[in-house]
């Protein structure tokens, strides 16, 4: 009988960890769209109605991306949020799969950069 009941501890320890990861995964990735509206798409707008000034923020630029695609890996992998063994071979070491990520992600958020400027510069902003 006791056996029975730390099984049902350790379950409902497993379910609680897995959707708690799910959930960080859901919000980081609302806070990278609301991230991408803000730094993205209203400074667009703002140029392409021809405001006398737009107010892109690159950082936000660079970040949004990164926060969306570990939002939606974080929704998929749920190990990466709950004990990064997705991400970490070992303390402080990255993973080959975790050096990917980080490389697919400055690639992502430098080309979004890049993009959101030459657009911004082709429409006489700088």
């Amino acid at each position: 009988m006791r056996l029975s009941m730390e099984a049902k501890k350790s379950n409902s320890a497993r379910v609680w960890a897995w959707k708690g990861s799910r959930l960080q995964g859901v919000f980081i990735l609302i806070l990278g769209l609301a991230a991408g509206y803000v730094s993205i798409m209203l400074p667009l707008q703002q140029a392409y109605r021809k405001a006398p000034e737009v107010y892109p923020t690159f950082k936000l630029a660079f970040l949004s991306p990164a926060l969306v695609i570990l939002g939606i890996l974080a929704i998929i992998v749920p190990s990466m949020t709950s004990d990064r063994t997705f991400l970490l071979s070992g303390p402080k070491t990255l993973s080959f799969t975790g050096w990917i990520l980080v490389i697919a992600l400055l690639i992502v958020g430098i080309g979004t950069y890049y993009l959101l400027h030459q657009k911004l510069s082709s429409l006489g902003y700088n």
